[in-house]
């Protein structure tokens, strides 16, 4: 009797354990990781800018190479508001002298890929995802301009 309590109390599947933080080298199981992080990180992105008030973008690549983002209010607005502190860094007053500070320790994105390790698919890949973002940031700085240009008209 004692037995059959011992076997329906035991546990049928693995349920949740704690796993080694390296790289998943099976393909399959890494995708699957992929997928349900990236879901967790966006979660957590959306309660952080829910609790604490700030606007959060976060963009994730796939292992497959495929581009995945996140924002509140929007990427794009956070974006703007990125290349607008970026813009005006070497122009800043004293009192952004604290917010230049931090730009100065950053470490950007591009600052870290290795493009030793990847072979001429994946950087025909990442440079085809650099023409596409460095369009993007041309034609934001175009209309950043041409709304200067229209303040500045408006008011004189």
């Amino acid at each position: 009797m004692e037995n059959k309590e011992e076997e329906t109390s035991k546990k049928k599947t693995l349920g949740r354990r704690k796993i080694p933080i390296e790289k998943i080298s099976n393909k399959k199981s890494l995708q699957v990781a992929f997928s349900k992080r990236r879901g967790s990180l966006f979660k957590k992105a959306s309660e952080l800018s829910t609790l604490c008030g700030v606007q959060v973008a976060v963009i994730v690549e796939s292992p497959a190479g495929k581009l995945y983002s996140f924002g509140s209010p929007s990427v794009d607005s956070v974006i703007d508001r990125f290349e607008r502190t970026r813009l005006c860094f070497n122009n800043c007053s004293e009192a952004h002298e604290e917010e230049k500070g931090v730009m100065e320790k950053s470490n950007w994105w591009w600052e870290d890929v290795c493009a030793e390790n990847l072979g001429l698919e994946e950087l025909e890949e990442r440079m085809s995802d650099m023409q596409v973002l460095k369009n993007n940031l041309l034609k934001r700085i175009q209309d950043h301009d041409d709304l200067v240009m229209a303040d500045s008209f408006l008011n004189l």
